[in-house]
């Protein structure tokens, strides 16, 4: 008889209980006959009562408790190294702040059992607007912004499975192959945010393809104000990803369209008192200590890659087409940095 794959669902859990209620009891009704399914919940030292409420009513799920907040690179990590002790063929990685549609993993586990890939991204819609789109698969601009694409829009349910430029880290399957490969899930240094753009751009320098396989569906409880207020995340998370997967002559190149945006993030990070969080920041990534840190993590990364630039930049895009973002001013800059990118793709040969 042959042994049936094993998928480890990976929830990073902190402070988590209010969504529990409704998001536990729909992963305990799933059910398949060609893989088994295991759900793995990492505790990441909440101060409610979420440890109690899993152990009290969903006993038959596994509970990793993380002595300290580790955020949400941290707790995924170690749902991974638990999945690698027991030989998981896939994890999936999901959000706290979701819902599923019954049957979410087969058609991602269909496409998986007879493909090559990095990670399979579910269509996630929004909740409770659950006729409008959240993502459809992230863009990567090359600047080192991510957004998700589609977002906001009317789903109507017309799509195929494509290539995208990394999955939602809200609903994602990932190869353990592929992440055998690569040497981990998340780069610790990232803490939070930006971490699943790393992860895909990275799977894709060691040829692993992203996938959208929109047959699979979850609802992501999203706000995207809530995520505006992360802004030393976002922005030394972009800085430190865009320094680790470039080729050193693609990053000579965009320096000029680099500076000119970090005026305008100045600004934007002033207007909207963000300026405090960019300055720290720039201190954080450019200190020694991260500073070889980022020297080491890049040497790796480079020394395994497989695709060059110009095909990875195939790809990105010059624009950032995000409709919560959408302002006029933003329209200037997209028509002048994709300008700047569409013509400075044709130096890079490499």
């Amino acid at each position: 008889m042959q042994k049936k794959d094993k998928i480890f669902i990976i929830i990073p859990s902190y402070n988590g209980v209010d969504y529990f209620h409704s998001l536990l009891p729909q992963l305990k009704k799933e059910q398949y006959l060609d893989f088994d399914l295991e759900i793995v919940i990492v505790d990441d030292a909440s101060k409610d009562d979420s440890v109690e409420f899993i152990k009290n009513n969903f006993p038959e799920f596994t509970l990793l408790q993380s002595k300290i907040n580790s955020g949400y690179v941290g707790a995924n990590n170690l749902g991974y190294q638990y999945a690698q002790k027991v030989k998981a063929d896939f994890i999936y990685l999901l959000n706290q702040d979701t819902e599923i549609e019954a049957g979410f993993l087969q058609p991602l586990y269909n496409f998986a059992k007879t493909h090559k890939f990095g990670t399979l991204q579910s269509k996630l819609r929004l909740y409770p607007e659950t006729n409008k789109i959240n993502t459809l698969g992230n863009v990567i601009h090359f600047l080192g912004f991510g957004y998700g694409s589609n977002g906001g829009s009317i789903d109507k349910n017309d799509q195929e499975i494509i290539k995208i430029n990394y999955a939602s880290g809200a609903g994602e399957l990932v190869s353990m192959k592929a992440l055998a490969d690569l040497g981990y899930l998340f780069d610790e240094t990232m803490f939070a945010y930006l971490e699943d753009l790393d992860l895909g751009w990275s799977l894709k320098l060691l040829g692993y393809d992203n996938y959208l396989v929109p047959e699979s569906v979850i609802y992501h409880k999203y706000e995207f104000s809530r995520s505006m207020k992360q802004v030393y995340w976002f922005e030394r998370n972009r800085l430190w990803v865009m320094l680790k997967n470039y080729k050193l002559a693609t990053l000579v190149l965009f320096f000029p369209a680099w500076f000119i945006m970090e005026f305008g993030q100045l600004y934007f990070a002033w207007r909207n008192n963000y300026l405090k969080n960019k300055i720290k920041a720039y201190k954080w990534i450019f200190s020694s200590k991260e500073w070889s840190i980022l020297l080491a993590k890049r040497k790796n990364i480079q020394a395994k890659r497989v695709i060059g630039d110009r095909e990875i930049l195939a790809n990105f895009s010059g624009k950032i087409l995000f409709q919560a973002l959408a302002s006029p001013l933003l329209s200037i800059a997209n028509i002048f940095f994709n300008i700047y990118f569409t013509l400075i793709r044709y130096f890079i040969f490499w």
